[in-house]
C-alpha cells in the first residue's frame, strides 16, 4: 500500500523526477535506436521533383524515479520503465545506419489526488535527440608528412610512386569506383632542418546521408495501485494549515519501514504557546494508521504564531512532528483564505477555507484568478467542502521565465463579496531552447 503522498504535497511537499538504470542508479543516458524495418516514402520536393525517402521507427526506453516528500519524510518509487517508438522520415538507403543519441532529458511528475486520495501519477517526459543516417566511405586527400633532414644531401631529386586507391567523391557517393592514379611525391625543404612530403591518401570517412535534431514529448499515466513507494522509516505525518481561523480538523498518518500503516497507535497533540485545544486529548490511529482531531481556539485570538506537535510511540519508539502555523479567531464576519506554494514549477496547487463568523461555509463557489494568463487553475470555480475547504491544481504554461505572480481566489457568501490574494514566483522553462 502507498503512503498518503496526497499529505506530503499538501504540507509544502515537492515531487521530482530523474533519469535512472533497472536498479534505481541515477544514470546520464537512455537507449535511443531504430525499432523495426523501413518503409519506404515517395514524396515531392517544392521544386516539383519526386523523391523516395524511408519512414524509420526510433525507440527510446529507459528507467525513471519519482520522490515525492517535504521537510521530514522522503518517498521514492521503484524504478518505473518507459518506452516510446516514432517515426521519422530520413534518406536512409540500404547499407545505411541510424544513429540516434539523446542530448537532453527530462521528466517532471505530478501526483494527482482524488479527495486528498492518491489516484495516480503522470510523468511527462521531454526527449531533445541527434538523428543521422551514415555509411562508412572512403575518400582521396592530399597531405603532408614532415621528417627529419639528412644531415648531408649531395643533390635533389624528385620521384613519382604509383598508388592506387578506391575513391569516393562527394557526387558520387552511391557508385562506388576504384580509380588508379600515379601521384607525384614532392620533397622540399621547410627549414634547415626539416623537410615535407606531399603524397595522395585514402581515408575512411563516415559519410551523413541526413541529419535531423528535434525534440519530442511523450506522457505516461501510472495508476496508484502499478507503483510503489518506499518512505523513510517510522514518521508520523500531519497537515498542519498554514493559518488556523477559529477551529480545524487536523489529519495524519502514522508509517513504518516499507510504508506500512500502524494501527493503533495513540497520537497526543499539544501546542506551544497553549493556546489551542484539542478534542479529543488523543486519538487511535485506524487500520490505514489513518488519525483526525479537532482543534478550537478562544472566541477572539489575535494572529499568534503557535508551534503544534503531534506525538506518538511505536515499538518503543518515541515518534513526533512539529509545525508551526498561525492561529486566529476574530470576529470578522466573513473571511476566505489561500494558500499557496512560495515556488510553482510547472504544475502546483492551491488551496484554502471559507468561513463566516467562525463557522466554515460549504458549497461556496470560489473563483481563482492570476495577472498572469500563463497561470491556470483546474478546476475552476471550485466548491468548498463540509469543513469550508477548497482545493485546485496550478498549471504554469511551458516557456514560462521565472516571474511573481499574484494568485486570487474570491467568493460571494451570504450577500458578502470576499477575497485574498497571495504573491508566487512561477516558472516552467523549455528544457530543450
Amino acid at each position: 500500500m502507498n503512503p498518503d503522498l496526497c499529505e506530503l504535497l499538501a504540507n509544502a511537499g515537492f515531487v521530482r523526477c530523474y533519469l535512472t538504470n533497472a536498479a534505481g542508479s541515477p544514470v546520464d543516458e537512455i537507449t535511443c535506436e531504430e525499432q523495426g524495418n523501413r518503409e519506404d516514402i515517395s514524396l515531392q520536393l517544392p521544386d516539383g521533383e519526386q523523391v523516395t525517402l524511408q519512414k524509420i521507427t526510433i525507440g527510446k526506453q529507459g528507467y525513471v524515479v519519482v520522490e515525492v516528500g517535504d521537510e521530514d519524510t522522503l518517498c521514492v518509487s521503484d524504478p518505473i520503465p518507459f518506452c516510446f517508438n516514432e517515426h521519422v522520415i530520413l534518406c536512409a538507403p540500404a547499407g545505411t545506419e541510424v544513429v540516434c543519441s539523446v542530448t537532453d532529458f527530462d521528466c517532471q511528475a505530478s501526483v494527482n489526488c482524488l479527495d486528498e486520495t492518491f489516484e495516480s501519477l503522470d510523468i511527462h517526459f521531454t526527449v531533445c535527440q541527434s538523428i543521422q543516417t551514415v555509411a562508412e566511405a572512403v575518400i582521396e586527400q592530399e597531405v603532408g608528412f614532415c621528417v627529419e633532414r639528412d644531415v648531408i644531401i649531395p643533390d635533389r631529386c624528385s620521384f613519382t610512386m604509383p598508388t592506387q586507391c578506391p575513391v569516393i567523391f562527394p557526387s558520387e557517393m552511391t557508385d562506388l569506383e576504384v580509380k588508379s592514379k600515379k601521384t607525384s611525391e614532392k620533397e622540399y625543404f621547410t627549414s634547415p632542418n626539416s623537410k615535407q612530403l606531399q603524397e595522395v591518401a585514402c581515408l575512411s570517412i563516415t559519410r551523413v546521408y541526413d541529419w535531423i535534431v528535434q525534440q519530442s514529448d511523450f506522457q505516461r499515466t501510472i495508476p496508484a495501485g502499478s507503483v510503489e513507494f518506499t518512505c523513510s522509516p517510522c514518521d508520523i505525518h500531519v497537515f498542519v494549515p498554514a493559518v488556523i481561523i477559529c477551529d480545524r480538523f487536523l489529519s495524519g498518518k502514522v508509517i513504518c519501514g516499507d510504508i506500512d500503516p500502524v494501527e493503533g497507535a495513540e497520537v497526543t497533540f499539544r501546542a506551544e504557546p497553549a493556546i489551542v485545544d484539542f478534542t479529543p486529548d488523543s486519538v487511535i490511529t485506524d487500520e490505514f494508521g489513518n488519525f483526525e482531531v479537532e482543534t478550537s481556539l478562544p472566541a477572539v485570538t489575535e494572529p499568534t504564531e503557535v508551534v503544534i506537535t503531534a506525538e506518538t510511540t511505536v515499538n518503543g519508539q518515541e515518534v513526533s512532528t512539529s509545525l508551526p502555523t498561525i492561529v486566529q479567531c476574530l470576529a470578522d464576519p466573513c473571511i476566505i483564505e489561500l494558500f499557496a506554494e512560495e515556488e510553482i514549477v510547472c504544475d502546483g496547487f492551491v488551496d484554502g477555507r471559507v468561513r463566516c463568523n467562525g463557522r466554515v461555509i460549504e458549497g461556496a463557489v470560489v473563483t481563482l484568478e492570476s495577472n498572469d494568463p500563463a497561470v491556470t487553475f483546474d478546476p475552476n470555480p471550485v466548491l468548498t467542502g463540509s469543513h469550508g475547504n477548497y482545493f485546485s491544481g496550478v498549471t504554469v504554461a511551458d516557456g514560462t521565465l521565472s516571474t511573481l505572480v499574484t494568485l486570487t481566489a474570491s467568493t460571494t457568501v451570504e450577500g458578502q463579496m470576499i477575497s485574498d490574494s497571495v504573491e508566487v514566483l512561477v516558472e516552467c522553462e523549455d528544457p530543450c531552447p
